[in-house]
């Protein structure tokens, strides 16, 4: 799950969607931000205010529809030897490292990194949101540490 992809790796065809996530179906072309209480049976908003979730939505794009019906197929395995950095908001690093190694398979790649530092930074699906400040210095450390 390293958020590089290296030369080699390429998109596919459809995917085998989540249940939770309504993939459009074929003539749609791209899906609007759905309501927030339907949002949140999906993703966590904690940590966004009425304020926020407001500029969210004032500010949101629609999913080009494409997006959510290609699958990614990661094939170059130079993958795991970039070093990563895994920003865990939702669910706790220690619960990801476990899935991981339990081989889930949302989580399963992130077993095989050869250099991951992990950061628990607890709040919901969009940190960019709820703690902005906290995951641009995150970021800046990732950035600027040795490789």
């Amino acid at each position: 799950m390293s958020a590089t992809a290296c030369a080699g790796d390429r998109l596919t065809g459809a995917s085998d969607a989540p249940a939770a996530i309504p993939y459009p179906p074929p003539g749609v072309e791209e899906l609007e931000l759905p309501p927030f209480a339907v949002l949140a049976e999906q993703a966590s908003l904690e940590g966004l205010s009425p304020e926020v979730l407001e500029t969210f939505r004032a500010r949101v794009v629609p999913e080009p529809a494409p997006v959510l019906r290609q699958a990614v197929e990661l094939t170059h395995d130079d993958r795991h030897d970039v070093p990563t950095t895994l920003v865990c908001c939702s669910i706790p690093s220690a619960q990801v490292l476990e899935l991981a190694r339990g081989g889930h398979p949302m989580f399963a790649d992130v077993a095989r990194l050869t250099t991951v530092d992990v950061v628990d930074l607890p709040t919901g699906h969009w940190p960019m949101w709820s703690r902005p400040d906290e995951l641009a210095a995150v970021i800046a450390a990732a950035a600027s540490s040795p490789a």
